[in-house]
């Protein structure tokens, strides 16, 4: 009996994807990322001329690696965006109409908060930088969008193609030798300022690119301007502290994911729209998922996890811990540099005799507005009504009045770098909760 021999594939069906269309770009994604923390390591060490230099080299490696993979895979140009899908006028109108929104977006608080001026660069820099934004809108995006996005959308679900292109377009962007040279609360401060928002953005590029038809000329004149205004505006907003800017930064670019997918149709839905398929309302299309019950799994799997997650936190971590506010946010700079302003603590239940000095106590006096976070610098009296001495380690003074063991609320279990904005900054917190739900409804549509 003949074994039966490999399955035929249809006409007009695409070739099941092999490993080789895996692992080669996701290979030459890390060859960029080298390349550009070397960059990041060489460049204190060379002139400002040679500095430039090295960067237009770096863009003119990242296109010679796109041409590697395309050549090894046997693939066309247009398999990496090179192709004009739509009218030139159309392309360039719809990325200068999105440049206008971001920067519309990026300008609006310097109506509340003022305006500032940025130093102005030399007329040769003004050009030399001029000339470079499109050179690195057209690589990075190259590369990370038209080739790697593309690539991984054709083996991965459509999410995790999404998160591991922007992951890398980030990885790529983020000084990662400063990172680990800085430690602590540095390199948190430049991962957030450097690898998230440029991990946002390679998801704003791969989208755009996606809902394009996988053309990359949109993209491109996006990424163009982005680089360019980032670099060239002569004013720009003062804003009071880091998050404010990180977060109208984070904002501006979910309003910007959310108008790309409105405005623009990906080529799933105008498939089904030649096929002759009709959506049908919202609340039919609705409804008739709801009778499958795999379709429920989803939804109702997720609603069961942000259950538990909020049950856990409102009821179970109290009991857990020992006390009625076990989650704090550090309001003030009063602890620095142990506990900086933006901290999110957990504080747990301590016994009174195992308080000693250096022990960071959690506590509630009438002296202070608000539950404070001190280190206990003395005992004032012993059991059995302890009395506790606190100080702030960047005050100069002790605080006001001593801490009775009854306005104790607990000590010190654990502390998360920049958490603590979710609670003392409602816009901080709005951005980032806009930006997973923008995520979310992303992958959720391409797999509907």
């Amino acid at each position: 009996m003949l074994a039966p021999g490999p399955r035929a594939v249809a006409p007009g069906q695409p070739r099941p994807p092999s490993r080789w269309e895996l692992a080669l770009p996701l290979a030459i994604a890390l060859v960029a990322i080298t390349l550009a923390q070397g960059l990041f390591v060489l460049d204190p060490s060379l002139s400002p001329w040679g500095s430039d230099v090295a960067l237009v080299g770096l863009q003119l490696a990242l296109i010679g690696l796109v041409v590697l993979g395309l050549a090894l895979e046997r693939r066309p140009a247009r398999d990496a965006g090179l192709v004009l899908r739509e009218p030139t006028v159309v392309a360039v109108g719809f990325a200068s109409l999105v440049v206008l929104l971001w920067l519309a977006v990026q300008l609006d608080p310097g109506f509340f908060l003022g305006f500032g001026r940025t130093p102005l660069v030399s007329p040769f820099a003004f050009g030399y930088l001029l000339l470079l934004a499109p050179l690195m809108a057209f690589a990075q995006v190259l590369l990370f969008v038209g080739y790697l996005f593309r690539a991984l959308s054709r083996v991965l679900a459509f999410p995790t193609a999404l998160l591991i292109s922007a992951g890398a377009f980030g990885g790529f962007s983020t000084n990662l030798p400063a990172v680990l040279s800085l430690g602590g609360a540095g390199a948190v401060d430049l991962v957030l300022r450097s690898g998230v928002e440029s991990f946002v953005l390679g998801m704003v590029l791969a989208v755009y690119a996606y809902k394009a038809r996988w053309g990359i000329l949109g993209p491109v004149t996006f990424a163009s301007a982005y680089f360019a205004l980032a670099t060239l505006l002569p004013w720009g907003v003062t804003y009071p502290n880091w998050e404010y800017a990180f977060a109208t930064e984070l904002t501006g670019l979910a309003i910007l994911l959310v108008v790309i997918g409105l405005a623009l149709r990906e080529p799933r839905q105008q498939a089904r729209q030649y096929l002759g398929e009709e959506f049908g309302p919202r609340r039919l299309r609705f409804r008739a998922r709801t009778r499958e019950p795999e379709a429920l799994r989803g939804p109702l799997g997720s609603a069961a996890v942000v259950g538990v997650v909020v049950i856990t936190l409102g009821y179970g971590l109290p009991t857990v811990l020992g006390v009625s506010q076990p989650i704090l946010a550090i309001a003030t700079g009063s602890m620095t540099p142990t506990l900086p302003r933006g901290e999110l603590v957990v504080i747990h239940h301590v016994a009174p005799q195992a308080i000693k000095v250096g022990t960071i106590i959690a506590f509630h006096v009438s002296c202070l507005p608000a539950p404070t976070v001190h280190r206990v610098i003395k005992i004032v009296s012993g059991g059995p009504n302890w009395v506790f001495q606190t100080k702030g380690d960047a005050n100069h003074a002790q605080d006001p009045c001593t801490v009775p063991y009854a306005d104790v609320i607990g000590a010190l279990l654990v502390a998360a770098p920049y958490a603590g904005f979710l609670i003392l900054d409602p816009l901080f917190a709005g951005a980032v909760i806009a930006l997973l739900a923008v995520v979310a409804l992303v992958g959720r549509e391409e797999r509907g």
